[in-house]
């Protein structure tokens, strides 16, 4: 006798349940809530906000890899040093991979990192293939912990830096005298990503990569990474750092014509932000400043709201009421009422919680990605703006729907 056939709707609820049990024997994660957004600060307000579009205490994902590369003495592995600080003091603790011989445990004590082997481990390698099997097997460990129910560590990576990493391969070619470029290495590196990646999100473990750049000889020279594209494929984010002279005024005859540099940050990749470039300050004697570039968002046209803009502070002789009205050199603080040099406004009691609150929309709004329903909205704004235009058009300027090409060309 024939199987009579089901009518019977078969609910995506069902498949969900067919997934569940599939979890239960292969290694796969399936996210069935919405979770918060967390970030580590680079120490930094303004690039904090560049990074994440989470106002101006975002940072880095704590649950992506996110790359810092750049020429040399742009400050790349001092932003490495303030992540790592600022990580520990969201209860983190940290591996921190040297492929340079770069710095000492004494040395990132005195970054403000504590170096105590329950918070710290400082791993030294150079070779691609030892700290692709490392971080594999690491990973792979943290993730059967995990499965097993146990509760894991905060863990925060860095490596640095990928460029200067090298291949078994590269070695054994230089001790049989052959110089040669080796094709191993970027495939390495690839594939150390591509494990790793996926994993990384789950366990929700920060990688923080830190590398150096090349310029190409092309007719228009590009900026690349070095180390292939695997980087370029699995980060998050990515910014390159470049360079310039800080100068306060207060530079001895040693000092080399400056005090610090002016970084110029440029997200070339950023899945949580639109891609824009900032500057702040480095010194060489206070570090950075986490005030320096908030400028950029004393304009104006948000005085009203923050209170801090270049221009000064006029009266009315007729009405007697004060006016803000923008020029000048200095920047006027209302909140003070008093103007200050550039030089001279990144400071703790300019740029209060208070004013930081009043800018965190601002900022916001900036930098993230619009939603669909507000891209939607807009698009209608336009529509009836130009409706409206077309409403009130009349025939007076000599035009009309019949008027034709010919009409106006010929």
């Amino acid at each position: 006798m024939a199987k009579k056939k089901s009518n019977k709707d078969f609910e995506f609820s069902k498949v969900g349940t067919i997934l569940d049990n599939i979890s239960k024997k292969v290694p796969i994660y399936i996210e069935k809530e919405i979770e918060e957004r967390s970030f580590i600060s680079t120490g930094v307000y303004i690039l904090d906000a560049a990074l994440s579009a989470h106002m101006l205490n975002g940072g880095i994902p704590t649950n992506r890899i996110s790359a810092f590369a750049g020429e040399s003495g742009s400050g790349k592995s001092f932003l490495a040093y303030s992540v790592v600080k600022n990580a520990q003091k969201l209860g983190y603790s940290c591996i921190y991979i040297d492929t340079e011989q770069s710095i000492d445990l004494q040395d990132l004590s005195n970054y403000g990192i504590d170096t105590n082997l329950d918070k710290f481990r400082l791993i030294r390698s150079n070779k691609v293939e030892d700290i692709n099997m490392t971080l594999t097997q690491l990973v792979d460990d943290l993730k059967d912990q995990k499965m097993a129910g146990s509760n894991l560590p905060k863990i925060l990576l860095v490596l640095d830096s990928l460029g200067q990493m090298a291949s078994n391969k590269e070695k054994l070619d230089l001790l049989k005298g052959d110089i040669k470029q080796d094709m191993t290495k970027a495939k390495a590196l690839s594939s150390m990503f591509r494990s790793l990646n996926t994993d990384l999100g789950i366990l929700k473990i920060p990688f923080l990569v830190i590398n150096q750049t090349y310029r190409t000889l092309d007719m228009f020279p590009k900026e690349m990474l070095r180390g292939g594209n695997g980087l370029l494929y699995s980060a998050s984010v990515i910014g390159f750092l470049s360079k310039s002279k800080l100068k306060t005024g207060d530079e001895d005859d040693m000092d080399l014509g400056q005090s610090g540099i002016n970084v110029l940050f440029k997200t070339s990749k950023n899945r949580l932000a639109k891609p824009k470039k900032i500057r702040f300050d480095i010194s060489f004697v206070d570090g950075m400043n986490p005030y320096t570039g908030l400028e950029a968002f004393c304009r104006p046209e948000y005085f009203e709201k923050i209170g801090i803009g270049k221009g000064k502070m006029e009266v009315d002789k007729d009405t007697g009421e004060l006016s803000f009205k923008p020029g000048g050199n200095k920047y006027y603080v209302r909140h003070l009422d008093k103007s200050f040099f550039l030089k001279k406004l990144h400071k703790a009691n300019i740029f209060t919680d208070e004013i930081l609150e009043i800018m965190n929309p601002i900022v916001n709004d900036y930098f993230r990605f619009k939603s669909m329903d507000e891209i939607e909205e807009t698009e209608k704004e336009f529509n009836k703006t130009i409706n409206d235009a077309d409403d009130d058009d009349d025939d007076t300027d000599g035009f009309s729907d019949a008027t034709d090409a010919e009409d106006l060309f010929g």
